[in-house]
């Protein structure tokens, strides 16, 4: 068996306090999120977002069925907003970036049911590819939608498991 990684109990403490808190508090229906960064400082920087977000994802799928919690796990990218529809616009982890605004992604929960891809209109599935190491059980979206009261359409990629 691999040595964990020092910090790993770190992330576990960081996730599950997170998790647990808002599945107490009401914090799954305020979308409530966790930035990956706030889990380790090792993920703050942008070069370090897609693999701190598949590890924090992962951490996250473990801690959920440890706790026997009936919730779907995301792991979400803002990308930057359009005036129109584009579609899926990246095809690799560089193009993928290219479109990430300048939040960091952040883990979600959502009730069975209500991911992100079951709440919108526009739902594009995206490779797995663009997320090495992910669980065969986890699915990748890029989903749309227009803003309330502007012209603007927003987009993020979702993970969900």
């Amino acid at each position: 068996m691999a040595a964990r990684p020092p910090n790993e109990p770190a992330r576990e403490r960081a996730v599950e306090t997170w998790m647990l808190t808002i599945v107490q508090y009401g914090g799954i229906a305020r979308f409530d999120d966790l930035h990956i960064g706030e889990i380790d400082e090792l993920w703050k920087p942008r070069e370090m977002w897609i693999e701190g977000g598949v590890e924090a994802f992962r951490l996250a799928l473990i801690l959920r069925d440890r706790h026997n919690l009936r919730f779907a796990v995301g792991l979400g990218f803002g990308l930057d907003s359009r005036h129109q529809s584009t579609g899926v616009d990246f095809q690799t982890q560089g193009e993928l970036m290219a479109n990430v605004d300048r939040s960091p992604p952040s883990l979600y929960l959502f009730e069975p049911g209500k991911e992100p891809s079951n709440q919108t209109t526009v739902v594009l599935k995206l490779s797995r590819g663009l997320f090495p190491g992910l669980p065969e059980t986890a699915s990748c979206y890029c989903i749309e939608f227009r803003e309330i009261d502007t012209n603007e359409c927003r987009r993020s990629v979702f993970v969900e498991g």
